[in-house]
Protein backbone atom coordinates (compact mmCIF):
# COMPACT_ATOMS: atom_id res chain seq x y z
CA UNK A 1 0.00 0.00 0.00
CA UNK A 2 1.09 3.35 -1.00
CA UNK A 3 1.57 6.13 1.61
CA UNK A 4 -1.42 7.95 2.09
CA UNK A 5 -2.26 11.71 2.76
CA UNK A 6 -5.13 12.14 5.07
CA UNK A 7 -4.76 10.92 8.46
CA UNK A 8 -8.53 10.50 9.96
CA UNK A 9 -9.11 9.19 13.64
CA UNK A 10 -12.21 6.96 14.02
CA UNK A 11 -12.91 8.19 17.64
CA UNK A 12 -13.25 11.54 17.11
CA UNK A 13 -16.02 13.05 16.01
CA UNK A 14 -18.00 12.88 12.45
CA UNK A 15 -20.26 15.40 12.34
CA UNK A 16 -19.20 18.40 10.06
CA UNK A 17 -18.18 20.27 12.89
CA UNK A 18 -14.63 21.85 13.52
CA UNK A 19 -12.95 19.91 16.74
CA UNK A 20 -9.42 21.17 18.66
CA UNK A 21 -7.22 18.67 20.65
CA UNK A 22 -7.05 20.92 24.16
CA UNK A 23 -4.98 18.85 26.07
CA UNK A 24 -4.12 15.18 26.35
CA UNK A 25 -4.39 13.03 29.91
CA UNK A 26 -4.13 10.15 31.36
CA UNK A 27 -2.56 6.64 30.17
CA UNK A 28 -4.81 3.42 30.28
CA UNK A 29 -4.48 -0.15 29.28
CA UNK A 30 -7.41 -1.25 27.16
CA UNK A 31 -6.32 -4.47 26.70
CA UNK A 32 -5.19 -6.06 29.85
CA UNK A 33 -2.80 -8.60 28.57
CA UNK A 34 -0.83 -7.30 25.97
CA UNK A 35 -0.01 -3.97 27.06
CA UNK A 36 -1.82 -1.96 24.31
CA UNK A 37 -1.62 1.51 26.36
CA UNK A 38 -4.64 4.47 25.54
CA UNK A 39 -4.04 7.84 26.15
CA UNK A 40 -7.37 10.27 26.41
CA UNK A 41 -7.82 13.08 24.44
CA UNK A 42 -9.46 16.16 25.18
CA UNK A 43 -11.06 18.13 22.20
CA UNK A 44 -13.76 20.97 22.41
CA UNK A 45 -15.35 22.10 19.35
CA UNK A 46 -14.59 25.74 17.65
CA UNK A 47 -16.11 27.60 15.12
CA UNK A 48 -13.48 29.51 12.01
CA UNK A 49 -13.97 32.99 14.66
CA UNK A 50 -12.96 30.89 17.92
CA UNK A 51 -10.21 28.39 16.90
CA UNK A 52 -7.86 30.42 19.10
CA UNK A 53 -10.06 30.90 22.08
CA UNK A 54 -8.70 28.02 24.85
CA UNK A 55 -9.74 29.83 27.79
CA UNK A 56 -13.27 28.10 29.84
CA UNK A 57 -14.40 30.85 31.18
CA UNK A 58 -14.48 34.63 30.79
CA UNK A 59 -15.78 38.09 32.67
CA UNK A 60 -19.40 39.55 31.98
CA UNK A 61 -21.00 41.67 34.41
CA UNK A 62 -18.63 41.37 37.13
CA UNK A 63 -19.11 37.25 37.36
CA UNK A 64 -17.43 34.31 35.64
CA UNK A 65 -19.04 32.35 32.94
CA UNK A 66 -18.47 29.20 30.86
CA UNK A 67 -18.05 29.68 27.80
CA UNK A 68 -20.61 27.55 25.74
CA UNK A 69 -18.06 25.35 23.91
CA UNK A 70 -16.12 24.22 27.06
CA UNK A 71 -19.84 22.65 28.11
CA UNK A 72 -19.83 20.21 25.24
CA UNK A 73 -16.11 19.18 25.32
CA UNK A 74 -15.44 15.14 25.06
CA UNK A 75 -12.80 12.88 25.50
CA UNK A 76 -11.90 10.16 23.66
CA UNK A 77 -8.97 7.54 23.55
CA UNK A 78 -6.83 6.43 21.32
CA UNK A 79 -3.93 3.86 20.79
CA UNK A 80 -0.77 5.27 22.79
CA UNK A 81 0.61 4.72 18.64
CA UNK A 82 -0.76 7.54 17.27
CA UNK A 83 0.65 10.09 20.13
CA UNK A 84 2.97 11.67 17.25
CA UNK A 85 0.26 13.55 15.57
CA UNK A 86 -1.96 14.61 18.88
CA UNK A 87 -0.61 17.68 18.95
CA UNK A 88 -2.71 20.50 20.78
CA UNK A 89 -4.12 22.92 19.10
CA UNK A 90 -4.60 20.81 15.97
CA UNK A 91 -7.89 20.86 14.28
CA UNK A 92 -9.98 18.00 13.09
CA UNK A 93 -13.01 17.82 11.00
CA UNK A 94 -14.43 14.02 10.50
CA UNK A 95 -12.15 12.84 12.51
CA UNK A 96 -9.58 14.09 9.58
CA UNK A 97 -6.94 16.32 10.52
CA UNK A 98 -6.70 19.87 9.04
CA UNK A 99 -3.68 21.51 7.69
CA UNK A 100 -4.15 24.95 9.69
CA UNK A 101 -3.15 25.26 13.70
CA UNK A 102 -5.26 26.90 16.42
CA UNK A 103 -2.36 29.30 16.99
CA UNK A 104 -1.19 30.20 13.81
CA UNK A 105 1.89 32.20 14.71
CA UNK A 106 4.61 30.53 16.02
CA UNK A 107 7.39 31.78 18.75
CA UNK A 108 11.18 31.69 18.82
CA UNK A 109 12.63 31.88 22.23
CA UNK A 110 16.07 31.89 21.89
CA UNK A 111 19.21 31.04 23.97
CA UNK A 112 16.97 28.08 26.35
CA UNK A 113 19.49 27.23 29.02
CA UNK A 114 18.39 23.46 29.39
CA UNK A 115 20.48 22.33 32.56
CA UNK A 116 19.00 20.27 36.39
CA UNK A 117 19.38 24.01 38.10
CA UNK A 118 17.11 25.84 35.22
CA UNK A 119 14.10 23.66 35.11
CA UNK A 120 10.98 23.13 37.99
CA UNK A 121 9.15 20.00 37.72
CA UNK A 122 5.60 21.25 38.42
CA UNK A 123 2.03 20.16 37.72
CA UNK A 124 -1.12 22.60 36.37
CA UNK A 125 -2.46 23.00 39.60
CA UNK A 126 0.21 24.20 41.63
CA UNK A 127 -0.98 27.74 43.33
CA UNK A 128 1.53 30.54 42.25
CA UNK A 129 1.36 34.11 43.12
CA UNK A 130 1.85 36.40 39.48
CA UNK A 131 1.69 39.87 38.95
CA UNK A 132 -1.46 41.16 36.82
CA UNK A 133 -0.64 43.57 33.80
CA UNK A 134 -1.86 46.48 36.35
CA UNK A 135 1.34 45.05 38.04
CA UNK A 136 -0.63 43.67 41.15
CA UNK A 137 0.39 41.01 43.05
CA UNK A 138 -2.32 37.69 42.90
CA UNK A 139 -2.97 34.25 43.81
CA UNK A 140 -3.90 31.76 41.35
CA UNK A 141 -3.20 28.19 39.82
CA UNK A 142 -0.20 27.66 37.17
CA UNK A 143 -2.31 27.47 33.96
CA UNK A 144 -5.56 29.34 35.14
CA UNK A 145 -9.02 28.50 33.41
CA UNK A 146 -9.43 32.22 32.13
CA UNK A 147 -6.30 31.63 29.94
CA UNK A 148 -6.67 27.57 29.14
CA UNK A 149 -9.36 25.36 29.78
CA UNK A 150 -7.78 22.26 31.74
CA UNK A 151 -9.46 19.93 33.83
CA UNK A 152 -8.89 20.71 37.35
CA UNK A 153 -9.55 17.44 38.23
CA UNK A 154 -6.99 15.90 36.34
CA UNK A 155 -3.94 17.97 36.13
CA UNK A 156 -1.03 17.64 33.94
CA UNK A 157 3.11 17.78 34.75
CA UNK A 158 5.03 20.40 33.09
CA UNK A 159 8.55 21.23 33.27
CA UNK A 160 9.05 25.49 34.17
CA UNK A 161 12.04 26.66 32.58
CA UNK A 162 13.56 30.20 33.48
CA UNK A 163 14.40 32.35 31.05
CA UNK A 164 15.03 36.21 30.48
CA UNK A 165 12.19 37.02 28.26
CA UNK A 166 9.49 35.10 30.79
CA UNK A 167 9.62 36.44 34.15
CA UNK A 168 7.31 33.32 35.28
CA UNK A 169 9.45 31.18 33.19
CA UNK A 170 8.39 28.95 29.78
CA UNK A 171 5.84 26.15 31.01
CA UNK A 172 5.57 22.84 28.68
CA UNK A 173 3.94 19.97 29.62
CA UNK A 174 5.34 16.75 29.89
CA UNK A 175 3.44 15.01 27.29
CA UNK A 176 4.80 17.42 24.80
CA UNK A 177 8.33 16.74 25.53
CA UNK A 178 7.83 13.43 25.42
CA UNK A 179 5.75 13.74 22.15
CA UNK A 180 8.18 15.70 20.71
CA UNK A 181 11.26 14.60 21.78
CA UNK A 182 10.58 11.03 22.53
CA UNK A 183 8.13 9.42 20.67
CA UNK A 184 8.03 11.52 17.07
CA UNK A 185 6.54 8.21 15.43
CA UNK A 186 4.48 5.26 15.92
CA UNK A 187 7.34 2.42 16.49
CA UNK A 188 9.18 5.10 19.14
CA UNK A 189 5.84 5.98 20.81
CA UNK A 190 5.60 1.93 21.49
CA UNK A 191 9.09 2.06 22.66
CA UNK A 192 8.76 4.67 25.56
CA UNK A 193 5.47 3.59 26.26
CA UNK A 194 4.52 -0.34 25.86
CA UNK A 195 7.81 -2.00 25.62
CA UNK A 196 10.69 0.04 27.04
CA UNK A 197 12.63 -3.05 27.42
CA UNK A 198 13.44 -3.68 23.78
CA UNK A 199 15.60 -0.92 23.80
CA UNK A 200 18.48 -2.59 25.50
CA UNK A 201 18.24 -5.19 22.69
CA UNK A 202 19.69 -2.38 20.27
CA UNK A 203 23.28 -3.03 20.32
CA UNK A 204 25.45 0.28 20.11
CA UNK A 205 28.71 1.47 20.38
CA UNK A 206 30.11 5.20 20.71
CA UNK A 207 33.16 7.13 19.83
CA UNK A 208 33.32 9.97 22.12
CA UNK A 209 36.26 11.64 19.88
CA UNK A 210 34.19 11.61 16.59
CA UNK A 211 31.10 12.30 18.33
CA UNK A 212 29.78 9.51 16.76
CA UNK A 213 26.93 6.25 17.29
CA UNK A 214 27.18 2.88 15.38
CA UNK A 215 23.41 1.05 15.88
CA UNK A 216 22.81 -2.48 14.92
CA UNK A 217 19.43 -1.22 14.15
CA UNK A 218 17.12 -3.83 13.55
CA UNK A 219 14.89 -3.43 10.65
CA UNK A 220 11.21 -2.12 11.80
CA UNK A 221 13.55 1.23 12.79
CA UNK A 222 14.02 3.64 9.84
CA UNK A 223 17.41 5.56 9.63
CA UNK A 224 15.22 8.99 10.70
CA UNK A 225 14.50 6.53 14.09
CA UNK A 226 18.26 5.82 14.36
CA UNK A 227 19.23 9.69 15.02
CA UNK A 228 16.47 9.39 18.17
CA UNK A 229 17.68 6.24 19.05
CA UNK A 230 21.26 7.10 19.43
CA UNK A 231 20.92 10.16 21.51
CA UNK A 232 18.70 8.01 24.33
CA UNK A 233 21.36 5.59 24.13
CA UNK A 234 24.71 7.64 24.22
CA UNK A 235 23.55 10.63 26.03
CA UNK A 236 22.98 9.81 29.66
CA UNK A 237 20.73 12.51 30.20
CA UNK A 238 18.50 11.67 27.36
CA UNK A 239 18.54 7.76 28.60
CA UNK A 240 17.17 9.12 32.00
CA UNK A 241 14.40 10.92 30.15
CA UNK A 242 13.76 8.05 28.03
CA UNK A 243 13.60 5.55 31.69
CA UNK A 244 11.36 8.09 33.69
CA UNK A 245 8.66 7.43 31.19
CA UNK A 246 7.99 4.21 32.54
CA UNK A 247 9.10 4.93 36.03
CA UNK A 248 6.12 7.48 36.05
CA UNK A 249 3.94 4.70 34.52
CA UNK A 250 4.78 1.87 36.73
CA UNK A 251 4.62 4.10 40.15
CA UNK A 252 1.31 5.94 39.26
CA UNK A 253 0.34 2.66 38.34
CA UNK A 254 -1.85 1.79 35.24
CA UNK A 255 -5.51 0.68 35.69
CA UNK A 256 -5.26 1.40 39.74
CA UNK A 257 -4.41 5.24 39.49
CA UNK A 258 -4.86 6.40 35.83
CA UNK A 259 -1.88 8.58 35.08
CA UNK A 260 -1.77 12.04 33.72
CA UNK A 261 1.31 13.00 35.77
CA UNK A 262 4.33 11.84 33.89
CA UNK A 263 7.56 12.35 34.16
CA UNK A 264 10.49 12.86 31.24
CA UNK A 265 12.90 15.98 30.74
CA UNK A 266 14.47 17.42 28.00
CA UNK A 267 17.36 14.76 26.64
CA UNK A 268 20.25 17.16 26.21
CA UNK A 269 22.03 19.32 28.64
CA UNK A 270 22.81 22.92 26.65
CA UNK A 271 21.93 26.34 25.05
CA UNK A 272 19.19 25.32 22.50
CA UNK A 273 16.95 27.66 20.46
CA UNK A 274 13.00 26.89 20.52
CA UNK A 275 10.22 27.42 18.03
CA UNK A 276 6.79 26.59 19.75
CA UNK A 277 3.29 27.78 19.87
CA UNK A 278 1.46 28.55 23.02
CA UNK A 279 -0.21 31.05 24.88
CA UNK A 280 1.33 34.24 26.86
CA UNK A 281 -0.10 34.05 30.23
CA UNK A 282 0.66 37.38 32.70
CA UNK A 283 4.69 36.95 32.79
CA UNK A 284 4.75 33.26 31.85
CA UNK A 285 4.31 31.02 28.46
CA UNK A 286 2.81 28.16 28.31
CA UNK A 287 3.73 26.09 25.60
CA UNK A 288 0.92 24.10 23.24
CA UNK A 289 3.29 22.96 20.51
CA UNK A 290 7.22 22.23 20.38
CA UNK A 291 8.00 22.89 16.80
CA UNK A 292 11.51 22.71 16.47
CA UNK A 293 14.67 22.75 18.26
CA UNK A 294 18.51 23.55 17.40
CA UNK A 295 19.74 20.87 20.45
CA UNK A 296 22.39 18.33 18.63
CA UNK A 297 22.57 15.13 17.74
CA UNK A 298 25.44 12.49 17.28
CA UNK A 299 26.52 11.99 13.84
CA UNK A 300 25.12 8.05 13.51
CA UNK A 301 26.70 5.10 12.09
CA UNK A 302 23.79 2.27 10.87
CA UNK A 303 24.24 -1.24 10.67
CA UNK A 304 21.64 -4.05 9.42
CA UNK A 305 22.48 -7.88 8.77
CA UNK A 306 20.28 -7.43 6.06
CA UNK A 307 19.17 -3.98 4.60
CA UNK A 308 18.75 -4.84 0.53
CA UNK A 309 22.47 -2.98 0.09
CA UNK A 310 24.53 -4.40 -2.71
CA UNK A 311 27.65 -5.82 -1.12
CA UNK A 312 31.34 -5.01 -2.58
CA UNK A 313 31.31 -7.27 -4.91
CA UNK A 314 35.12 -7.92 -5.17
CA UNK A 315 34.24 -8.95 -1.75
CA UNK A 316 31.07 -10.79 -1.90
CA UNK A 317 30.15 -14.73 -1.62
CA UNK A 318 28.75 -16.26 -4.40
CA UNK A 319 25.35 -16.61 -4.51
CA UNK A 320 25.47 -20.56 -4.04
CA UNK A 321 26.60 -20.06 -0.24
CA UNK A 322 23.67 -17.43 0.40
CA UNK A 323 20.49 -18.28 1.91
CA UNK A 324 17.34 -17.48 0.65
CA UNK A 325 14.85 -14.79 1.75
CA UNK A 326 11.35 -13.40 1.00
CA UNK A 327 11.36 -9.85 2.55
CA UNK A 328 7.80 -8.84 1.12
CA UNK A 329 4.78 -8.92 3.04
CA UNK A 330 1.51 -8.74 1.80
CA UNK A 331 -0.54 -5.37 1.46
CA UNK A 332 -3.56 -4.02 2.68
CA UNK A 333 -6.03 -3.23 -0.02
CA UNK A 334 -8.46 -0.55 0.34
CA UNK A 335 -10.98 1.59 -2.11
CA UNK A 336 -11.92 4.64 -0.56
CA UNK A 337 -9.97 6.24 2.79
CA UNK A 338 -9.64 3.97 6.02
CA UNK A 339 -9.37 5.69 9.69
CA UNK A 340 -7.27 4.74 12.07
CA UNK A 341 -9.19 3.02 14.84
CA UNK A 342 -8.19 1.54 18.53
CA UNK A 343 -10.92 -1.03 18.92
CA UNK A 344 -9.36 -3.62 17.21
CA UNK A 345 -5.60 -5.00 16.46
CA UNK A 346 -4.07 -5.01 13.21
CA UNK A 347 -2.43 -7.95 11.30
CA UNK A 348 0.97 -7.94 12.48
CA UNK A 349 1.81 -9.78 9.04
CA UNK A 350 0.96 -7.51 6.80
CA UNK A 351 3.44 -3.90 5.24
CA UNK A 352 1.84 -1.08 7.37
CA UNK A 353 0.93 1.91 5.93
CA UNK A 354 2.94 4.96 6.52
CA UNK A 355 1.80 8.49 7.25
CA UNK A 356 4.78 11.42 7.28
CA UNK A 357 4.06 14.96 8.50
CA UNK A 358 7.30 15.95 6.97
CA UNK A 359 7.94 18.33 9.22
CA UNK A 360 11.61 20.20 10.09
CA UNK A 361 11.59 19.53 13.82
CA UNK A 362 15.18 19.34 14.43
CA UNK A 363 17.41 21.81 12.93
CA UNK A 364 20.56 19.79 13.88
CA UNK A 365 19.19 17.10 11.23
CA UNK A 366 19.42 19.47 8.18
CA UNK A 367 22.55 18.67 6.90
CA UNK A 368 23.44 15.27 8.49
CA UNK A 369 23.26 12.12 6.56
CA UNK A 370 22.97 8.51 8.45
CA UNK A 371 26.46 6.67 7.48
CA UNK A 372 26.44 2.98 6.19
CA UNK A 373 29.43 0.96 6.32
CA UNK A 374 30.93 -0.69 3.43
CA UNK A 375 29.29 -4.52 3.09
CA UNK A 376 32.22 -7.04 2.25
CA UNK A 377 29.30 -9.64 1.39
CA UNK A 378 25.31 -10.38 1.11
CA UNK A 379 24.57 -13.64 3.58
CA UNK A 380 21.38 -13.40 1.97
CA UNK A 381 19.81 -13.50 -1.42
CA UNK A 382 15.84 -12.46 -2.55
CA UNK A 383 14.49 -16.06 -3.84
CA UNK A 384 11.00 -14.73 -5.24
CA UNK A 385 8.97 -11.68 -4.94
CA UNK A 386 5.27 -11.52 -4.16
CA UNK A 387 3.42 -9.89 -6.83
CA UNK A 388 0.62 -7.59 -5.78
CA UNK A 389 -0.75 -10.22 -2.83
CA UNK A 390 -3.84 -8.06 -0.68
CA UNK A 391 -5.87 -8.36 2.19
CA UNK A 392 -8.74 -7.17 2.35
CA UNK A 393 -8.66 -4.25 5.27
CA UNK A 394 -11.70 -2.36 6.67
CA UNK A 395 -9.83 0.09 9.12
CA UNK A 396 -5.91 1.12 10.31
CA UNK A 397 -4.20 0.07 13.69
CA UNK A 398 -1.19 1.65 15.33
CA UNK A 399 -1.14 -0.81 18.23
CA UNK A 400 1.05 -3.87 18.78
CA UNK A 401 -0.50 -6.05 16.36
CA UNK A 402 -1.89 -9.76 16.59
CA UNK A 403 -1.58 -12.80 14.53
CA UNK A 404 -5.10 -13.88 15.12
CA UNK A 405 -7.25 -12.98 12.59
CA UNK A 406 -8.71 -9.77 11.48
CA UNK A 407 -9.22 -7.17 8.91
CA UNK A 408 -7.20 -4.11 10.40
CA UNK A 409 -3.74 -3.17 8.59
CA UNK A 410 -0.85 -1.59 10.41
CA UNK A 411 0.00 1.68 10.20
CA UNK A 412 2.46 4.09 11.21
CA UNK A 413 2.70 7.76 12.29
CA UNK A 414 5.82 10.00 11.62
CA UNK A 415 6.50 14.01 12.21
CA UNK A 416 10.32 13.58 10.69
CA UNK A 417 10.69 14.60 7.41
CA UNK A 418 12.01 12.24 5.33
CA UNK A 419 15.12 12.68 3.41
CA UNK A 420 14.36 13.65 -0.07
CA UNK A 421 16.52 11.79 -2.70
CA UNK A 422 17.59 14.61 -4.73
CA UNK A 423 20.03 14.84 -7.98
CA UNK A 424 23.40 15.58 -6.51
CA UNK A 425 26.66 16.77 -7.78
CA UNK A 426 28.67 14.19 -9.14
CA UNK A 427 31.63 13.22 -6.83
CA UNK A 428 34.12 14.29 -9.72
CA UNK A 429 37.83 15.77 -9.34
CA UNK A 430 36.48 18.51 -11.14
CA UNK A 431 34.00 19.24 -9.52
CA UNK A 432 36.15 19.36 -6.15
CA UNK A 433 38.62 21.82 -7.86
CA UNK A 434 35.45 24.44 -9.01
CA UNK A 435 34.65 24.31 -5.35
CA UNK A 436 37.87 25.05 -3.85
CA UNK A 437 38.03 28.63 -6.97
CA UNK A 438 34.84 29.21 -5.90
CA UNK A 439 35.72 29.42 -2.21
CA UNK A 440 38.62 31.52 -2.77
CA UNK A 441 36.33 33.99 -4.81
CA UNK A 442 33.54 34.56 -2.81
CA UNK A 443 34.75 33.79 0.62
CA UNK A 444 36.78 36.91 1.91
CA UNK A 445 38.34 35.17 4.95
CA UNK A 446 39.55 32.27 3.20
CA UNK A 447 42.59 31.23 0.63
CA UNK A 448 42.00 28.20 -1.29
CA UNK A 449 44.12 26.30 -4.11
CA UNK A 450 44.72 22.69 -5.59
CA UNK A 451 48.16 21.78 -4.25
CA UNK A 452 50.08 19.55 -5.92
CA UNK A 453 53.22 17.53 -4.23
CA UNK A 454 54.82 16.00 -7.30
CA UNK A 455 55.34 13.20 -5.21
CA UNK A 456 53.89 9.60 -5.93
CA UNK A 457 53.05 8.86 -2.41
CA UNK A 458 50.79 11.81 -2.39
CA UNK A 459 49.76 12.16 -5.36
CA UNK A 460 48.39 8.82 -6.08
CA UNK A 461 47.02 5.84 -3.41
CA UNK A 462 50.16 4.41 -2.40
CA UNK A 463 50.43 0.68 -2.98
CA UNK A 464 49.67 -2.01 -0.06
CA UNK A 465 51.12 -5.21 -2.36
CA UNK A 466 53.20 -6.09 -5.56
CA UNK A 467 52.24 -3.70 -8.53
CA UNK A 468 51.87 -6.52 -10.62
CA UNK A 469 48.93 -7.70 -8.53
CA UNK A 470 45.29 -5.99 -8.61
CA UNK A 471 44.47 -4.36 -5.57
CA UNK A 472 42.52 -1.49 -4.15
CA UNK A 473 44.92 1.14 -4.95
CA UNK A 474 44.83 0.49 -8.80
CA UNK A 475 41.43 2.72 -10.32
CA UNK A 476 41.54 -0.62 -13.09
CA UNK A 477 43.75 -3.17 -12.41
CA UNK A 478 43.28 -4.70 -15.71
CA UNK A 479 44.63 -1.87 -17.38
CA UNK A 480 46.98 -0.68 -14.24
CA UNK A 481 45.68 2.57 -13.87
CA UNK A 482 47.11 4.31 -10.39
CA UNK A 483 43.83 5.99 -8.40
CA UNK A 484 44.29 9.59 -7.75
CA UNK A 485 44.26 11.83 -4.58
CA UNK A 486 43.34 15.63 -4.84
CA UNK A 487 44.48 17.76 -2.17
CA UNK A 488 43.07 21.29 -1.40
CA UNK A 489 45.08 23.93 0.43
CA UNK A 490 42.76 26.25 2.73
CA UNK A 491 43.82 28.80 5.16
CA UNK A 492 41.43 30.21 7.51
CA UNK A 493 42.15 32.59 10.41
CA UNK A 494 46.02 31.70 10.23
CA UNK A 495 45.18 28.00 10.30
CA UNK A 496 46.25 25.50 7.93
CA UNK A 497 43.35 22.95 6.40
CA UNK A 498 43.65 20.01 3.69
CA UNK A 499 40.59 18.83 1.78
CA UNK A 500 41.20 15.53 0.43
CA UNK A 501 38.88 13.78 -2.44
CA UNK A 502 40.14 10.01 -3.35
CA UNK A 503 39.14 8.86 -7.20
CA UNK A 504 36.73 6.63 -7.24
CA UNK A 505 35.24 3.88 -10.18
CA UNK A 506 32.02 4.14 -11.14
CA UNK A 507 30.29 1.86 -8.31
CA UNK A 508 32.24 3.33 -5.38
CA UNK A 509 31.13 6.23 -3.45
CA UNK A 510 33.74 8.02 -1.27
CA UNK A 511 33.26 10.59 1.74
CA UNK A 512 35.38 14.08 1.33
CA UNK A 513 37.94 14.16 4.35
CA UNK A 514 38.87 17.88 5.97
CA UNK A 515 42.33 17.89 8.19
CA UNK A 516 43.67 20.66 10.18
CA UNK A 517 47.54 19.97 10.65
CA UNK A 518 50.39 21.92 12.09
CA UNK A 519 53.05 20.08 10.58
CA UNK A 520 55.28 21.32 8.07
CA UNK A 521 56.07 17.91 6.89
CA UNK A 522 53.34 17.18 4.89
CA UNK A 523 54.47 14.86 2.11
CA UNK A 524 55.53 12.05 4.79
CA UNK A 525 52.17 12.81 7.00
CA UNK A 526 49.97 12.25 3.93
CA UNK A 527 52.12 9.47 2.52
CA UNK A 528 51.57 7.51 5.49
CA UNK A 529 47.97 8.19 5.98
CA UNK A 530 46.90 7.49 2.61
CA UNK A 531 48.57 4.13 2.99
CA UNK A 532 46.14 3.40 5.97
CA UNK A 533 43.39 4.18 4.10
CA UNK A 534 44.92 1.81 0.98
CA UNK A 535 44.20 -0.64 3.43
CA UNK A 536 40.93 0.08 4.32
CA UNK A 537 39.91 0.71 1.04
CA UNK A 538 39.14 4.17 1.06
CA UNK A 539 36.86 4.37 4.36
CA UNK A 540 37.76 6.72 6.48
CA UNK A 541 35.83 5.69 9.60
CA UNK A 542 37.70 2.69 10.05
CA UNK A 543 41.13 4.61 10.18
CA UNK A 544 42.57 4.63 14.03
CA UNK A 545 44.08 8.03 15.82
CA UNK A 546 43.41 10.60 13.13
CA UNK A 547 42.85 13.92 14.70
CA UNK A 548 41.66 16.77 13.70
CA UNK A 549 39.84 15.16 10.91
CA UNK A 550 35.86 15.53 9.60
CA UNK A 551 34.26 14.00 6.68
CA UNK A 552 31.18 14.66 4.79
CA UNK A 553 28.76 13.02 2.10
CA UNK A 554 28.25 14.39 -1.36
CA UNK A 555 24.99 15.12 -0.82
CA UNK A 556 25.44 18.95 -2.48
CA UNK A 557 23.54 20.08 -5.59
CA UNK A 558 25.66 22.44 -6.84
CA UNK A 559 29.25 23.82 -6.34
CA UNK A 560 28.01 26.77 -4.33
CA UNK A 561 26.13 24.17 -2.22
CA UNK A 562 29.80 22.19 -2.18
CA UNK A 563 31.88 25.43 -1.62
CA UNK A 564 29.48 26.36 1.20
CA UNK A 565 29.38 22.97 3.49
CA UNK A 566 33.77 22.64 3.05
CA UNK A 567 33.03 26.56 4.79
CA UNK A 568 30.72 25.82 7.06
CA UNK A 569 33.34 22.56 8.43
CA UNK A 570 36.06 24.96 8.70
CA UNK A 571 34.49 27.39 10.61
CA UNK A 572 32.72 24.93 12.95
CA UNK A 573 35.96 22.56 13.15
CA UNK A 574 36.71 22.53 16.49
CA UNK A 575 33.05 23.72 17.84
Amino acid sequence: MTQQPIIEIAEFPHDNRLWRIDSLGTISSKLGYNNNLMIEVNLRPVLQSTLNRFASTYYQDKKTTIYKNWRHRISCKVNIGQLPILIVGSIWKNGRLESYNAISQTVSVQNVNITNQNIQFIDSNKEIKYFDRYNQEKDGRLIPFSYFGLDYSKPISCLQIQHDDYIDGIIIPVTEIIRFYYACSTRLAHLAFSSPHEISKICYSVDEENHKVTLKLPQKYTDNEAFILARILSNETAFEGFEKIRNSLMKLGINSKAPSLLESQFPFTCLTNLAVRGIKIHKRFFVTEICSCSAPFPNVIVDRDNDGRKANKETDISDEDKQTYQRDQPTAGQKDNLAIQSEEEYAAYTKPLQFTLNKDCFLDLANKEIEKPEKLFNQYKSSYRIVNIETSATGLGTDLGTTGCTTIAPSTLNILSEKQHREVLAATFENSVLAIEYLNEHYANIQAIIHLFNNESCDFVPFIGPRNKAQWSYLDSKSKTRRKVLFGKIEYCGKKFWLIEIQARDNEHFVTAILHLDTNNEIDYFANLLHELAKNKGIWGKLVGIQNMKTFKHTHTDIKSYAKKIYTKIINFNK
